[in-house]
């Protein structure tokens, strides 16, 4: 049973202006709750959210689940609902939506939250601030990195590899020098056909559920490699225009990592994955 203890001070509430868009059209039509998350708090990782690339469409989900206890004021207290009220610092052009009309999920709900827009901030990592009202029988609003739930959003240029997510960062925006180190397996590769593409579970046991927008219909081909390089599954699936989701069985790959990758002849995407017993 997750324990989160949130320190509730006024600091933590913080309002980023014209970086606080919501797109308005929060409901069930805007994104799909997986279900497979067993931990609150969000998913992908920082490091496994794709990046957004300036002047490019962008559409990410983010799975959510929210908390069903945490200690306040030294007390054990149930959550009884959590409303997400802002996502600030965002990159402008983007706004976030999420499958509840009211923004609010009941004790242990799984959600999502999409991000959709064009970008054109400058290239660097955002510090996301996210701010909630969570009741415990009465209401007490926080930021949702009080409670450790760090997240971070990247934008590159078109064609510039990827860096990784430096979670040690408390500034709002860190600019790309050029210098940062590269996370080559991320998805940096992702180009105009395949965006947003995400894996839940990720570490899986006995099968994943692989979601991503495909800008056109098609054969797509996937295909698994482990660490050394070496194919070790391809086949072909069938894609219908729009949110698109697939499946990864494990059928006889042993424990350890891997990287699946998803290319329709054009555009090519390459995520890594672990497998655990």
């Amino acid at each position: 049973m997750k324990k989160v203890i949130f320190t509730l001070l006024s600091a933590c509430v913080m309002s980023y202006g014209a970086y606080s868009q919501a797109c308005g059209n929060s409901g069930n039509a805007v994104c799909t709750p997986s279900g497979t998350l067993t931990e609150p708090g969000l998913s992908p990782n920082s490091e496994d959210l794709p990046p957004a690339i300036v002047g490019v469409p962008n559409v990410t989900n983010i799975q959510f689940k929210n908390f069903n206890e945490f200690v306040f004021g030294g007390q054990t207290v149930t959550v009884q609902s959590l409303k997400i009220d802002t996502i600030s610092n965002i990159p402008s052009g983007l706004c976030w939506a999420t499958n509840k009309s009211d923004d609010t999920y009941a004790n242990q709900e799984d959600g999502c939250i999409k991000v959709t827009g064009t970008t054109n901030a400058a290239p660097g990592q955002y510090k996301l601030y996210i701010v909630v009202t969570a009741n415990i029988g009465v209401p007490i609003q926080t930021n949702a990195d009080a409670a450790g739930l760090k997240y971070y959003v990247r934008v590159i240029n078109q064609g510039a590899n990827t860096p990784c997510v430096d979670t040690n960062a408390t500034a709002p925006f860190v600019a790309y020098t050029g210098n940062e180190p590269q996370c080559p397996t991320a998805i940096g590769s992702v180009t105009e056909n395949i965006k947003g593409l995400n894996i839940l579970p990720n570490p899986m046991n006995s099968k994943a559920v692989v979601t991503f927008y495909a800008e056109k219909a098609g054969t797509y081909t996937q295909k698994i490699t482990n660490m050394l390089g070496s194919e070790v599954s391809r086949t072909s699936v069938e894609v219908q225009e729009g949110e698109f989701t697939t499946t990864i069985e494990r059928g006889n790959l042993t424990a350890g990592v891997y990287f699946y990758t998803l290319t329709d002849g054009k555009s090519v995407v390459t995520k890594r994955f672990s497998v655990t017993e």
